[in-house]
């Protein structure tokens, strides 16, 4: 049996571990943890054979707490991520495979192949000083749909079994629904994908846009007007007609994006 320890600071992501764990017949969950730190404390208490690990986590980061796990006789480590932009340190520490969020059976299935080949090998992870060698080379895993920005300023949406690509200075604004986010076109386009609305706002810092409340991120080029509300809150008007109010946790950062944004005409 291949012991697993599921890391991450999200109930919800550690449960979608779990629940692809159940038709796996050779794991058994060892354990799990919602902090770096934690974390950390388990692995040593527990000595899993693999650790399914989150990049942004409390206490310590994955990649920080990866690099902490080579000191002895590391367990092999699945990063599972909504951050494409950590990949190449995540090969820096060996990770037998970098998981995407959302991912699917399929795919949760190739990276525990990776894990089996390596076990079936006797391979032992290769730490930072290189003083164990046997470990199989990495094979960074496939792009897989999602809405990370682009260079070119698209991002893409998995549309069934087709791509969409949108350009980010077409998008209005997008709102969350649960663990879904819908986007909105000037040209009347409209798209669902399964993804957290604090993870999409992280991921457009430097473009245009601004989350204004728990559920709504606008892109400022379509803002048309804004006004003042009570208590310090602002409604805004989009070209397109919509209007959305802000929320009193994000009055500090709407007012300082704004600052820097001319209003359209």
């Amino acid at each position: 049996m291949i012991k697993v320890l599921i890391a991450d600071d999200e109930p919800l992501a550690r449960k979608r571990i779990r629940d692809l764990m159940r038709h796996e017949q050779d794991l058994l969950l060892a354990g799990e943890s919602g902090d770096g730190m934690d974390a950390l404390a388990k692995v040593k208490q527990l000595s899993p054979d693999l650790v399914f690990l989150d990049i942004k986590m409390p206490g310590l980061s994955g990649l920080q707490l990866s690099r902490l796990l080579q000191a002895d006789q590391p367990p092999y480590i699945i990063f599972t991520t909504a951050y494409g932009e950590h990949a190449l340190e995540a090969f820096a520490v060996d990770a037998v495979d970098y998981l995407l969020k959302p991912f699917d059976k399929e795919r949760f299935r190739q990276a525990l192949d990776k894990i089996r080949t390596r076990l079936a090998h006797n391979a032992p992870v290769t730490t930072a000083s290189g003083s164990l060698h046997q470990a199989m080379p990495f094979t960074p895993p496939a792009p897989i749909p999602s809405l990370a920005p682009r260079a070119s300023g698209r991002i893409t949406v998995k549309d069934g079994s087709r791509l969409k690509f949108l350009n980010l200075e077409d998008i209005t604004y997008m709102e969350s629904e649960g663990d879904y986010l819908h986007i909105y076109t000037a040209s009347g386009q409209r798209a669902m994908i399964r993804e957290r609305v604090r993870h999409m706002a992280q991921r457009l810092e430097g473009w245009t846009f601004v989350r204004i409340n728990r559920s709504v991120i606008l892109n400022l080029d379509y803002v048309k007007e804004m006004k003042p509300r009570q208590r310090g809150d602002y409604e805004f008007l989009l070209r397109t007609g919509e209007r959305f109010a802000s929320g009193i946790t994000y009055r500090s950062a709407v007012r300082r994006l704004l600052a820097d944004v001319t209003e359209p005409g």
